[in-house]
């Protein structure tokens, strides 16, 4: 018998993919989190090109204890002959494009537009308050969707 608790409880892919533009912030922030807070998932990053990798992104990482230093940017072309139960992209280019690679498949793609924390101010101090943002918000939005 399913009980209420049941019915809410958020299930856990066995594989999931982020996708943005680049793979050298959004995504390979989502990639960390993701290992840090469900390691039994098998977890990877793409972006639509392969970016270089970020610093400041780095950074903000290493201040929730996630070690971003040796990501290696892959491309969507890199990851769609493999299989994922979700990929999550964070631009409407990314959704589109995770889209095609992935259609005629069982995974399931979901889109969670999420702004590019390098546009505005170019001050250093500013810069990392958006990157910091933008790992929160994905952090909480992972917290959410899976419990």
């Amino acid at each position: 018998m399913m009980t209420r608790e049941t019915l809410t409880k958020p299930i856990l892919p066995k594989s999931i993919l982020f996708v943005c533009y680049l793979n050298s912030i959004r995504s390979p922030m989502a990639e960390g989190i993701m290992r840090k807070l469900y390691p039994s998932v098998k977890v990877q990053s793409c972006g639509m090109a392969a970016g270089e990798l970020d610093d400041l992104m780095v950074a903000v990482m290493r201040e929730k204890g996630v070690d971003m230093s040796t990501h290696v940017a892959q491309t969507l072309g890199d990851v769609s002959d493999q299989s994922f139960d979700l990929v999550i992209t964070f631009t409407e280019a990314a959704a589109a494009a995770a889209e095609a690679a992935f259609h005629g498949t069982k995974t399931t793609v979901q889109s969670w537009p999420i702004p590019d924390p390098t546009q505005g101010s170019l001050d250093v101090r500013a810069m990392m308050n958006n990157y910091r943002a933008i790992r929160d918000n994905i952090e909480a939005r992972l917290k959410r969707r899976f419990g």
